[in-house]
């Protein structure tokens, strides 16, 4: 038994230590206190989802509403959680969840959303998502509302607008 837990221990010491998640470069107004620190790194790919409505104060009377994201987290090539409502990240193994509620937004540019600072609430006190103070997204590509198409003869209609943007979930340092 001693053996056993001593060739144990010897494999896990020559396993490299986990690395530190180094945060974002981002302007001031989208940094994450430094009370905290970066615990998790997640891509997202999906899309959101625009329905055309009636809408006053838009030129021809009609624009594109935004109603859900219809997404997927991943770490590596591993899925590990869903969004399929505006501000909640949800994790598909331990059905943890977070809450964010924007604090700060910049400008992305073109096409894209915009990068975001959240504050987070999580819900329970382990999980994937347990103890989330911040989220930062970051690196976005697509998914903004179409510029054209929403019209009297298309109400209603949906457009389903592809995205991908990446996230750093915070904790308070030590946390």
């Amino acid at each position: 038994m001693a053996k056993a837990l001593v060739a144990t221990v010897a494999a896990l010491a020559a396993l490299p230590a986990a690395a530190a998640i180094a945060p974002p470069d981002v302007s001031p107004v989208l940094r994450a206190s430094a009370a905290e620190e970066p615990a998790l790194a997640l891509s997202e790919a999906g899309v959101n989802i625009f329905e055309c409505r009636p809408r006053a104060g838009v030129p021809g009377g009609y624009g594109w509403t935004f109603i859900a994201p219809d997404a997927t987290l991943y770490d590596g090539n591993r899925s590990v959680a869903r969004r399929t409502s505006p501000g909640l990240w949800e994790s598909t193994g331990d059905r943890t969840s977070v809450s964010g509620f924007a604090r700060a937004a910049q400008n992305a540019g073109g096409d894209n959303l915009p990068w975001a600072l959240y504050r987070a609430l999580p819900v329970g006190d382990a999980g994937l998502f347990a103890g989330v103070s911040s989220i930062q997204r970051v690196n976005t590509r697509g998914g903004v509302a179409p510029l054209t198409g929403c019209t009297e003869a298309t109400a209603g209609s949906e457009q389903r607008v592809a995205f991908t943007a990446d996230y750093y979930f915070y904790r308070v340092n030590g946390g």
